[in-house]
């Protein structure tokens, strides 16, 4: 047993780091091999934000919520498009279209808990500019945490979501916290660009925008299949792996 012991950190541990080079190689290459479908589920994605940026008129309480009406329902669909390039190397538009009407319900839901912290910060923020009463701070504070719980964990409970369908409701938030509370630098990467991509799409009109949604979900879904593997999921390999890993 001492010798079990004793060997078995140098066993697992290589495996769990060859499983994540694995994945991170499968990043770049899932870009170019399954572009097609990706760029299907990110021009989605991205011509509902649109709308809901045309519809919003610059209304910052609208705004958050139409994004979620409009381009939550597509999210998950994308995540699943992800999740085909990273782990099953299988992408097509009849699974995309099998996902949105899957999954439209669900990623509406997850999507509203974000956009609803956000208007909660706007509102709170636009009252306490007009009164600068005490109590409003309070409130413009927990506004400000839940904005950045809701929405740091939005990018772990997607691709989570889409891996683990059985986790559901508090227990699958509870699971993306902890996710992002265990690993917070993994998943910094698809929040950050998650930032750019917005500020370029309120900076440049340009195709390019169109695009975008697609390495986020690559990234942010990366993250999560890092973290997987190394509280030991092992469903990340395909025949053919196993030698890699």
């Amino acid at each position: 047993m001492r010798e079990i012991a004793q060997t078995s950190p140098f066993t697992v541990t290589p495996t769990v780091r060859g499983l994540q080079r694995l994945i991170l190689r499968r990043v770049w290459s899932a870009l170019w091999r399954h572009l097609p479908m990706l760029a299907v589920g990110s021009t989605v994605t991205t011509l509902g934000a649109s709308v809901g940026f045309w519809l919003a008129g610059g209304s910052q309480l609208l705004l958050p919520i139409l994004l979620a009406v409009l381009a939550g329902p597509t999210m998950m669909a994308l995540f699943s498009v992800a999740q085909g390039a990273l782990v099953s190397d299988d992408t097509g538009l009849r699974s995309y279209l099998r996902g949105v009407r899957e999954t439209a319900l669900p990623s509406t839901a997850h999507s509203l808990i974000p956009a609803l912290s956000l208007v909660s910060l706007a509102a709170a923020a636009d009252v306490y500019e007009l009164t600068s009463s005490a109590f409003m701070l309070v409130s413009l504070s927990t506004a400000i945490i839940a904005t950045i719980l809701s929405v740091a964990g939005f990018v772990v409970v997607l691709p989570l979501a889409v891996a683990r369908p059985q986790l559901r409701r508090a227990m699958l938030w509870v699971t993306a916290w902890h996710m992002l509370g265990r690993w917070p630098v993994r998943f910094l990467a698809p929040i950050v660009m998650a930032g750019l991509a917005l500020w370029t799409a309120l900076t440049y009109s340009s195709t390019l925008v169109l695009l975008l949604p697609a390495p986020i979900a690559l990234v942010a879904g990366a993250a999560y299949w890092c973290c997987a593997v190394e509280l030991g999921a092992r469903d990340v390999l395909v025949p053919g792996d196993a030698r890699a890993a």
